[in-house]
């Protein structure tokens, strides 16, 4: 009778020996689980330190080479933006000009409608942008254009100067249509040239040279 109880003794023994180890290797497992989490920000890159410059630098140079790709895109829209839409951009002058023409009915007369306007031509025949110079007389922005219509009959020459009026308002200083046929004859659509603002002689070199003269003249 006693041989079973102590058997059975010890089977529990056993029993409680390994729940015991089970516990302690599942508390150790949290316990290194535990410690890898918190050492997880710790890097883990070995590469040599000239590798890492290098791809340092190289991030550099593609980012500087992207930011100076936007500023000349954007310096490109601006300059587009501004040409097509500023009422004293060379596009707008053009069409204003080139529809003062087309309404006028002594150059309907002259080349026959319906009239188209255009550039210089090419050696080709290829027709270019239109010729234009922009400078300042007294202070005021001016600009100087050429270009051509072509009607049913005839083509023509328009020659014309726009600048800021005293109210700052762009309008024509001449705008002349010379006709290419025999007698080339000009139609003055435009003509404020006698609204020139005067100079002021204390300010223009020739007076002085001028003043200059007649003092020693005398």
């Amino acid at each position: 009778m006693l041989l079973p109880t102590t058997t059975r003794l010890r089977s529990l023994a056993a029993l409680h020996l390994s729940n015991s180890v089970a516990q302690q290797a599942k508390n150790n497992g949290g316990a290194l689980q535990e410690s890898s989490g918190g050492d997880s920000n710790v890097s883990t890159d070995v590469r040599p330190i000239g590798e890492k410059i290098k791809e340092n630098t190289k991030t550099a140079s593609y980012t500087a080479i992207i930011l100076a790709g936007l500023g000349v895109t954007g310096i490109m829209f601006y300059a587009i933006f501004r040409e097509l839409f500023s009422k004293e951009s060379s596009c707008n002058i053009y069409s204003k000009a080139l529809q003062m023409v087309v309404d006028d009915p002594r150059v309907q007369d002259a080349i026959g409608a319906p009239i188209k306007g255009f550039g210089e031509t090419s050696r080709r025949g290829r027709r270019q942008h239109v010729a234009h110079t922009s400078f300042e007389r007294n202070g005021v922005p001016h600009m100087r254009m050429q270009f051509y219509v072509q009607g049913l009959r005839n083509k023509a020459t328009v020659q014309l100067e726009a600048r800021r009026d005293s109210k700052g308002q762009l309008e024509f200083r001449y705008l002349f249509v010379q006709l290419d046929h025999y007698p080339r004859t000009t139609i003055v659509l435009a003509d404020n040239r006698a609204y020139d603002p005067t100079p002021d002689r204390a300010q223009s070199g020739f007076g002085n040279l001028a003043l200059m003269s007649n003092s020693r003249d005398k």
